[in-house]
């Protein structure tokens, strides 16, 4: 029987993240790597930028960690990647980022991707715990959720340099790794709370969310 992307994101082995050979890529991802990832129908997802701002920064890499692959770094050059812009619109595949709505507006914008089927473990927290915001970055979820403390200190380093350092590479990936078994716990509290189909919606609103931003809307929905 075919394992599910919930199947998937449980059965991660976090014990052996740093055991794996990182595998860095020039400018998109393969093709046994996208094969795999349609298959496996999951994959955490997170990006390095120039700067904060989609309309003026760049993108220096994205890195992708899919169950029972070795995590992989792409270091983003002056083409569209068509299999990761391809991977983004798969419906079938669940794209797990941690602050979706940032990483896919540099995505749509930059390459014209159409995001769909995403999951956000920053709006999950959000619905669990929304009167705390300015504690919900990605390093203390993984410390209160699932014990896992991660260095941050290389976020704002030259993502864009023509050899990343070991300490850049593993400070990428653990971005995408850990996503999974995060939006596991997560996805857990919020059906224990009745809101996991709250989150589920909330979710699949975010491509619309984006697509709003780039278009120079603030909140249509505000009176």
């Amino acid at each position: 029987m075919a394992l599910t992307a919930a199947d998937n994101c449980r059965n991660i082995n976090m014990e052996n993240f740093n055991q794996k050979n990182i595998v860095i890529y020039k400018d998109d991802i393969s093709e046994d790597f996208f094969e795999w990832v349609s298959q496996i129908k999951i994959v955490g997802w997170d990006i390095e930028t120039s700067g904060l701002d989609w309309k003026k920064e760049k993108i220096g890499t994205c890195q992708l960690y899919a169950p029972n692959k070795p995590p992989v770094i792409v270091k983003i050059g002056k083409t569209i990647p068509k299999n990761l812009c391809s991977l983004l619109a798969d419906e079938s595949v669940k794209k797990i980022f941690y602050y979706a709505i940032f990483d896919l507006s540099f995505m749509a914008s930059h390459w014209n991707a159409d995001p769909k089927n995403i999951a956000c473990t920053k709006t999950a927290i959000k619905l669990l715990d929304p009167k705390h915001v300015k504690k919900h970055s990605l390093a203390n979820l993984l410390k209160e959720r699932l014990g896992i403390i991660i260095d941050k200190s290389e976020q704002c380093s030259n993502w864009f340099s023509a050899k990343l350092t070991e300490k850049q590479k593993e400070y990428a990936v653990k971005d995408a790794i850990y996503l999974l078994p995060l939006l596991n716990k997560l996805e857990a509290e919020l059906k224990a709370q009745g809101l996991l189909e709250l989150a589920h919606q909330c979710f699949a609103h975010i491509p619309t969310r984006v697509q709003l931003g780039l278009k120079g809307y603030k909140d249509v929905y505000d009176y």
